[in-house]
């Protein structure tokens, strides 16, 4: 076991990111919603600089649909939340982030307690990956990372 939690103790953000996805404030319609069809849940929002301002999910989406919006009537900037579920028309104050030498284990506490399915990861504001609860799966899944005499014991 100790193994196992050195392993992932090791493993810091920068180790399982994705490379940088993400969409621009200014995406809107039919542009947005392509890129939402990444597979990912969420998506980073950034601005021209490359800086997280917030993040656009699919519940953002639906709300923008219940709220009778069409698809030409929104775009990222207006329906994206700071990764706390609210909602705002001008970039976030504090968007939910991690470092690239954030550890997983702290990624997977953020993930919990802000309910959350992405993490971007930043250096400094500047997005530079992101990381999802399926990174972090793949991750663990990975060979050596959970030895097989382990595995055995605990079934």
């Amino acid at each position: 076991m100790a193994r196992k939690e050195a392993e992932m103790a090791r493993l810091t953000a920068k180790d399982i990111m994705h490379p940088r996805v993400s969409v621009t404030s200014k995406e809107k319609g039919r542009d947005l919603l392509t890129k939402m069809m990444s597979g990912y849940p969420a998506l980073p929002v950034v601005n021209d600089n490359l800086e997280v301002i917030g993040t656009v999910s699919e519940y953002n989406i639906l709300d923008a649909v219940r709220e009778g919006k069409t698809i030409n009537e929104f775009s990222a900037e207006t329906i994206m939340s700071c990764g706390h579920g609210e909602h705002f028309e001008s970039s976030c104050k504090a968007p939910v982030t991690v470092r690239t030498d954030t550890p997983i284990k702290e990624i997977i506490d953020k993930m919990y307690s802000e309910h959350l399915s992405i993490l971007p990861v930043v250096e400094g504001k500047k997005l530079v990956g992101m990381i999802s609860r399926k990174n972090i799966i793949n991750a663990m899944s990975e060979k050596g990372l959970w030895p097989e005499e382990e595995f055995r014991k605990r079934t």
